[in-house]
Formats: C-alpha cells, sequence, structure tokens
C-alpha cells in the first residue's frame, strides 16, 4: 500500500474483505463478484491470506483499493475497461454485504432524481440557439441520486458535504459539476413549474476537502506580519552577489571600510550551502510559515502576532505538529505520518529560515529539539523505500506484469494508432485528442524505459533549441537512433544525463515529435514551443542560473497523461516509479552490480545501493530474468546496448 499501512487502516474497523468473503460465499453470491473481491490482497501488494486485514469500508474501498493496478491479477486485453468492471463488481458486493447488516440508511427520492435528470436532459442542446444547458450536462446528477440518502428536494448542505467527504477526488469533480448544476435549476424553478418542488428552495456551496488543511493563501497574512517575513525571507537567501551590491553601496556612502567589512564577516555563516533555486527555497518557507500561523489561528491566537519570532514559538511548533500528524493519521488518503517527509520538511525550513534569518540560535534549539520530540514522524528522503519496495516485488514476482512493463510503449502506440484513425474518420474531436494522449503517454514511457528520467526532466524536455538554451534531442539517425542529452545544470545532482532511444521507441518518440505533436498543439490550441510535450505552463524547480522559456506541460497534466498510459497497462507505476522498476530490472539481469544500475540512473551508487540491496543474489530476480528471456530473448540484449553509455 501507498497511503497508510495495513494496521493503521484496520484500526477502528467495524468489518473486513475476510468477513465479506465469507459472507459472499454462504450466501451463494456471483462468483465472479467473488473471484473480484479474492484478487483484491494482491492488488494491495499483500497475500491471499491477509484479506482479514483490509477493511471493508466502502470509502476505504474506493479512495485506497480501486485505483489499485490491475495488471497483477489479470491478462486481459483491455486491463482498464477490466479493473472498472472489477471494481464495479466488488463495490456492488460491498454494497450488498452492508445492507445485510444494516449498516446502510436506505437510500430514498431515486424516483425524484429521474424527473429531474429527465428535466435537464429534455432542455439540453445549443445554448446559443435557446437550450438550457450544453448537452450532456445532465450527466452530472448521476453522481448524486447514485450516492445521496435523500431525493432532491430535501437534499441538504450537510447531505452533500458528506457525499463529498467519501468521493475520491475524480468522484469529487463530478460533484462539484453536479452542485453546479443543482444551482442552476434551483434559480430556474420561478420559470419552470416542473422544477417546483423537485428542488430545494436555496443553493449550495461546493465542500472542501475534508483530508487536506484549509488552504491559506500568502496575501491573506497580515501586512505588518509579511513585512518582517519577507525581510527574514531576504536575510536567508542573502547570497555573494547581494553582499557585493550592498558592500558597494555603502562604501560610495562614505561608510568605514572596517566597519563594513566587520559587519559583513559577522552576518556571513561559512561553507554554507546556498540552494540552488531560490524561488523553490522561497515557497518552502512561505509554506512552514503558513502552516504556523494555520495552527495559531485554530486556536484564536494570530492576533497575539506581529512578527515571525512570536509566530515560531513552542507552543505554535507543538500545535502544528500536532494537527499535521492528526490530519495524516486519521485520513485513509493522506500517507502514513511515519513514512511522510512532509514534517521533516517544514521544520527544515523553520530551521533554516531562524538560524539564517532571524538569527536566534535559542529558535534554532526549539527546532532541533521538536525533531528530537516527534523523531517517529521525521522522515528524510533515503528512508522513503516502501514504493520502491513494492514496484521491486511486483516485478519480482510476476513475470508477466514486467514483461508487460517492457513493452508498454509498444502496446500504447499500437492502441492508439488505431484509436486515431477511427477518431479521424468519425470526425470527433474528443476521441482524437484522448488518442493523441495516449500516444504522449505511449512516448513518455519510451523514454522512461530507455533511460529512466525524473518526472521534471521528461517535462522539460526540448525537441528543439530556445533563445539562450540548447535542445535536449539529437536524431543521430532518422526513426531509429536519438540521443536525449541533458547537462549537469538541468539535472537535480548536477551530473551529465545522456538517454539514447533505439529502435521501436525511437520511431515512437520521431512521429510524435515530426508529426502528431503538431496535431495536438493544434488541436488543444497551443502556442508552439520547444518542449517534446508542449503546454501552457512555465517550467518549475528550474535552478536560478538555467533560464527557460514558458510552454510546457502542467505537472497535473503530465499526470493525468501517465495516468491515461498506466491504465491501459495496469501496472500502477507513476513516471519515478519506472526509475524503481528499471533498476530492478538491471538488477535482475546482474545481480549485485549497483554501479551499473547507479549509471542507468544518474544517481550514486550508495543511493541504489540503499533501494535495491535486497535485490542482490535473490533467486527471485534469476527467476524474473529467465522468464523474460524466454518470453522475449532479445529484450536483455537491447538494454544493454542502450545502457552501456
Amino acid at each position: 500500500m501507498t497511503k497508510q499501512d495495513m494496521t493503521a487502516m484496520s484500526q477502528g474497523a467495524d468489518t473486513n474483505l475476510g468477513q465479506v468473503l465469507a459472507w459472499a460465499e454462504a450466501n451463494g453470491e456471483s462468483y465472479d463478484a467473488i473471484r473480484e473481491l479474492a484478487k483484491i490482497p494482491a492488488r494491495a501488494g499483500m497475500i491471499d491470506d491477509d484479506i482479514g486485514l483490509i477493511p471493508a469500508g466502502l470509502v476505504h474501498f474506493d479512495k485506497v483499493l480501486a485505483p489499485s493496478s490491475y495488471g497483477a491479477v489479470s491478462n486481459a486485453a483491455d486491463l482498464e475497461t477490466s479493473r472498472k468492471r472489477g471494481n464495479a463488481r466488488v463495490r456492488a458486493l460491498l454494497t450488498r454485504f452492508h445492507a445485510s447488516r444494516a449498516a446502510l440508511p436506505v437510500a430514498t427520492g431515486r424516483e425524484d432524481w429521474d424527473r429531474l435528470i429527465a428535466f435537464s436532459k429534455e432542455h439540453e442542446g445549443f445554448v446559443d440557439r435557446g437550450a438550457l444547458f450544453t448537452t450532456g450536462r445532465h450527466r452530472a446528477l448521476f453522481v448524486l441520486r447514485a450516492r445521496c440518502r435523500t431525493g432532491p428536494a430535501d437534499l441538504t448542505q450537510e447531505e452533500l458535504d458528506r457525499v463529498f467527504a467519501d468521493a475520491t477526488s475524480e468522484g469529487r469533480r463530478a460533484i462539484r459539476k453536479a452542485i453546479r448544476l443543482i444551482n442552476e435549476l434551483i434559480a430556474l424553478q420561478n420559470a419552470y413549474a416542473d422544477l417546483v418542488g423537485r428542488v430545494p428552495p436555496t443553493g449550495f456551496t461546493t465542500p472542501g476537502s475534508p483530508d487536506r488543511a484549509r488552504r491559506i493563501l500568502w496575501e491573506s497574512l497580515p501586512a505588518m506580519l509579511r513585512e518582517d517575513v519577507e525581510a527574514m525571507f531576504r536575510e536567508t537567501l542573502d547570497r555573494p552577489e547581494d553582499r557585493a551590491a550592498r558592500v558597494k553601496a555603502r562604501r560610495n556612502a562614505g561608510e568605514d571600510a572596517e566597519t563594513v567589512l566587520a559587519e559583513v564577516n559577522a552576518s556571513v555563516i561559512k561553507h554554507r550551502k546556498m540552494p540552488k533555486n531560490s524561488k523553490t527555497a522561497l515557497a518552502g518557507y512561505r509554506g512552514a510559515v503558513t502552516w504556523l500561523w494555520r495552527a495559531a489561528e485554530d486556536r484564536g491566537q494570530s492576533n497575539d502576532i506581529t512578527g515571525l519570532a512570536d509566530l515560531m514559538s513552542r507552543e505554535m511548533l507543538e500545535a502544528a505538529c500536532g494537527d499535521q500528524i492528526t490530519r495524516s493519521t486519521n485520513s485513509i488518503t493522506l500517507k502514513d505520518p511515519k513514512k511522510s517527509q512532509t514534517l521533516n520538511g517544514r521544520l527544515t525550513n523553520l530551521r533554516t529560515v531562524a538560524r539564517h534569518g532571524l538569527k536566534r540560535t535559542d529558535l534554532v534549539a526549539e527546532i532541533d529539539l521538536m525533531k528530537i520530540a516527534y523523531w517517529e514522524y521525521i522522515v528524510t528522503p533515503k528512508q522513503m523505500t516502501d514504493e520502491a519496495d513494492h514496484t521491486c516485488r511486483m516485478l519480482r514476482d510476476n513475470p508477466e506484469v514486467a514483461a508487460r512493463f517492457v513493452r508498454g510503449p509498444y502496446t500504447l502506440a499500437d492502441r492508439t494508432l488505431a484509436d486515431l484513425e477511427a477518431a479521424r474518420a468519425n470526425g470527433n474531436d474528443a476521441a482524437r485528442d484522448r488518442a493523441l494522449r495516449l500516444y504522449a503517454a505511449a512516448v513518455m514511457t519510451a523514454i522512461q524505459l530507455s533511460r529512466p528520467l525524473r518526472t521534471s526532466n521528461l517535462i522539460r524536455t526540448r525537441h528543439r533549441g530556445a533563445p539562450g538554451i540548447a535542445g535536449n534531442v539529437t536524431w543521430i539517425r532518422d526513426r531509429k537512433h536519438a540521443e536525449l542529452s541533458f547537462p549537469k545544470g538541468e539535472i537535480k545532482n548536477d551530473a551529465k544525463v545522456v538517454v539514447t532511444v533505439l529502435g521501436r521507441d525511437a520511431e515512437i518518440l520521431w512521429d510524435w515529435q515530426e508529426t502528431l505533436r503538431a496535431e495536438f498543439v493544434e488541436l488543444r490550441g497551443l502556442a508552439d514551443s520547444p518542449y517534446l510535450f508542449p503546454g501552457a505552463a512555465k517550467p518549475r524547480l528550474v535552478k536560478d542560473d538555467t533560464a527557460l522559456p514558458p510552454g510546457c506541460m502542467a505537472p497535473s497534466t503530465m499526470a493525468e497523461i501517465w495516468a491515461l498510459g498506466d491504465a491501459h497497462l495496469g501496472l500502477g507505476l507513476t513516471p519515478h516509479e519506472c526509475r524503481h522498476a528499471v533498476a530492478t530490472l538491471s538488477l535482475a539481469m546482474e545481480p549485485g552490480n549497483f554501479a551499473k544500475a547507479a549509471a542507468i540512473l544518474g544517481d550514486t551508487e550508495e543511493t541504489v545501493r540503499k533501494h535495491y540491496g535486497c535485490d542482490s543474489g535473490q533467486a527471485a530476480a534469476v527467476g524474473v530474468r529467465q522468464a523474460l528471456l524466454d518470453r522475449h530473448p532479445d529484450l536483455f540484449k537491447l538494454m544493454k546496448r542502450k545502457h552501456e553509455k
């Protein structure tokens, strides 16, 4: 599991899936539904006997289990459709199970929802020709009909809050659309007699996310506090060039050289490592301050705070830490606080500002004591191996999944070209857009399998140069051999990385770059840009000495496109987890060769040993290698050619 561990999730649960399975078998439930239920442990990265540890709540199923990968339990040609069908069967089974235990209130008002949906559908069409709604708007009400326990006329804000809290992020998007439509129908009830008595008298507000802390905008902080805090930030991020400019100004003003030098030396901490991206550092400092301010507001103490030193008190630090831990512990979608880096990141940012901005050693000591007091929740990046372990186990134990992973780009590209041809023939722009996004996912997968990049570098990959900066893609041989070169300034650890793309992977990249990318830009109405994956965003996490133009794909869009492709492959991998996957395959080829795996990832051997040391010499790794060789005899030969550089 990648959110809360199973022990934490099972606490307080009245029922588990083991009980559901026993009930289903005893009551003659559908064989297909029982089979889908039995697949849940494998999807969650557990063994079959652990089914009794998995909570049986519908909310837990929708938020944690339903999105899990399906490729480890099915060889279906269309894994996305199979996963949705399997989830629907389990969801219906859970609904019947809880209904049999009288755990769920009986929903009422379905006929009233049907009438409201029919009214909305009847008045859809072209708005400029007199229709009330655009075509398809009525579908937004399906989610409320399925989840609400009342009819539309009796709908309350409390009921919407409950439905919203229980929904997944995808479900919440649908609920927001439904609330907007309900509010429009309420506004129309005086003009249409069919709506009278079928909608509530007043409108609703969109509920906030119950898992995340409420957002605190930086501009909402008191002006006096902001001025004080931003002055501390400037001091914290003080660079040699900033000091040089001040020294010149003071000397030109006639100040004594010895006095100026003494003050400069007193303010400079030797051997300090400055952040390479001041904007990212500043965002982290602001996030830490608003984190403390939220705790102060929640306790009604914000009016007493005039400066950063007041806010960074022991009381506020303890309150913010406690809120963070409680919020994560009580949520089934947020990461377990004992496995999350958030608390360590917040305290580290505050410590940096206290030391270099406020220059208060007492506050630095207070924050250091907080890290000791909450040691269980202070997690550093190199301790975060759960996701890597899950990925490695999946590839080691399921040769079929590993084979699907290495053939992923070809599977997606073949599927896309067929869908794209049909969409063009039918003049269906929506289907054409989906097909092009799926092909973009094929290109991303081809690059990640050639040599896995960090997601930020994948987003910033340029197929041609821009003013002041070169492109990344060079074609050694058209359609056959490409190199993606990233100089030191563009890579996180300042290593130079070259990705060699060969064979079918190169063909996929060529077709996107030369033909399909332009179609994607035109269909989406984007301005052309040098980025391989175009969009309207400005690159993030760019180092101060690197200038990149806008026009790249936003991280959220990149994630959606990747998820679209991953749904067809059924692997449940993120772009970054491809790094773990490729490292696993490399060690399956040559157990113990951490130097080679590190070279492939563009990382240090120490880091690779930390994450993948368990793979060295394991018989399971040899089994994966042999299974893959049996299915694809040229696979590892091809991989070796790609990574010898």
